[in-house]
């Protein structure tokens, strides 16, 4: 844990949830999760797998790739005591807006009955050339997840 200039503590951490290997953020300068008093934010969950020498790309389709972050996004709240429910925002980069936008269905199940507020924003390209998305989220963290 660390100390802003504020005096707020700050958990900042890459936790072990068989997603990327922990030398990828390092590399990067950045965290996977960071929680300031119950709020989380989560780094962007990308359908990638390895680490330093090389990332490779999980899943060929756009259903297959928003599985795999989706789980991923789960691990992450997990590894700081929230879940699905403490979600409140997300922020979704695609490339390809139409498969997006057809998995609308997809992402309100996953959701269920705690939908957060969410920004989608097509971009030119992604870290990994067969990446179609990457994820953003933050969470508030309650006592009660569903």
């Amino acid at each position: 844990m660390t100390t802003d200039s504020n005096g707020e503590h700050i958990q900042r951490g890459v936790p072990d949830i068989g997603y990327l290997d922990p030398g990828v953020f390092d590399d990067l300068g950045i965290v996977q999760t960071a929680v300031v008093r119950d709020t989380v934010y989560v780094s962007g969950i990308a359908p990638l797998t390895g680490g330093a020498q090389g990332m490779d790309i999980v899943g060929v389709t756009f259903a297959e790739q928003l599985a795999y972050t989706l789980e991923v996004l789960d691990r992450s709240l997990q590894s700081v005591g929230a879940g699905r429910c403490d979600l409140v925002a997300w922020t979704i980069y695609t490339t390809d807006m139409q498969a997006l936008a057809d998995s609308a269905a997809a992402l309100k199940q996953w959701v269920g009955p705690h939908p957060p507020t969410s920004t989608w924003v097509t971009v030119a390209g992604l870290i990994h050339p067969a990446q179609l998305l990457e994820l953003t989220a933050i969470a508030a963290r309650s006592t009660v997840h569903s």
